[in-house]
C-alpha cells in the first residue's frame, strides 16, 4: 500500500511539473529588448532622481514614452544623446547646463558619514569623525549627498574646468 501511494504521489509530481514547465514556455510574455539595453545603458546608481525607484523602471517608463531621456541627470548629455539615438527621439541639448558635482564644507563638516553612506556612486571618501572629501571625476551630481546631511555643509556647484572636464566652445553656424 505505501508503495502504491509513493507511486501515486511521483507521478502527480512529475505531472505537474511537466505542466508547469509547459505553462512557462506557453505564456511566456516577450518584454520590450531595449529596456534591458537601456538599463545596461543608464550610471546603475537607483539615485531616483528620475521620479522612478531605480535604473530598471526609469528604462520601462524612457520606452514607454513616461520619461524623456534627459531625465537622468548623472549619466549628462552624452547618455541622454545615446538614448535618444535608441529610442529614435530627438532630444534637446540645453548648451547652457553646466554639469554639477558636490563640494563639502570642510570647516562644518563633523564626519557622520551620512553623504559618505548616502552616494551610490562612491564619489565621497573618508571615514567617521574624519574630515570627507568629494572625487569630482566620479561625483555625478545626483544630490543625495546633499540632503543626507544633516549640518547642511554639502552643496552642489558647477564642475570646475580642469583637463578632463574641458570642451571646446560650439562653432557658431550662421
Amino acid at each position: 500500500m505505501i508503495i502504491v501511494s509513493v507511486v501515486v504521489l511521483i507521478l502527480i509530481g512529475a505531472s505537474l511539473g511537466a505542466l508547469l514547465g509547459w505553462a512557462s514556455k506557453a505564456l511566456k510574455v516577450e518584454g520590450d529588448p531595449r529596456v534591458d539595453e537601456l538599463e545596461a545603458m543608464l550610471p546603475g546608481g537607483q539615485c531616483g532622481q528620475c521620479g522612478e525607484p531605480g535604473c530598471r523602471q526609469a528604462a520601462e517608463a524612457m520606452v514607454d514614452g513616461r520619461l524623456s531621456p534627459t531625465s537622468c541627470p548623472p549619466g549628462g548629455n552624452g547618455l541622454a544623446a545615446s538614448i535618444a539615438g535608441l529610442l529614435g527621439v530627438e532630444v534637446s541639448n540645453d548648451p547652457d547646463a553646466v554639469p554639477l558635482v558636490a563640494v563639502i564644507d570642510e570647516s562644518n563638516c563633523s564626519g557622520c558619514t551620512r553623504c559618505f553612506k548616502a552616494c551610490p556612486f562612491d564619489a565621497i571618501v573618508g571615514a567617521t569623525k574624519q574630515m570627507h572629501t568629494v572625487i569630482s571625476q566620479v561625483c555625478t551630481g545626483c544630490k543625495l549627498c546633499e540632503k543626507a546631511c544633516p549640518q547642511g555643509c554639502l552643496t552642489m556647484q558647477a564642475q570646475t574646468i580642469q583637463l578632463n572636464t574641458w570642451q571646446w566652445p560650439k562653432p557658431n553656424i550662421a
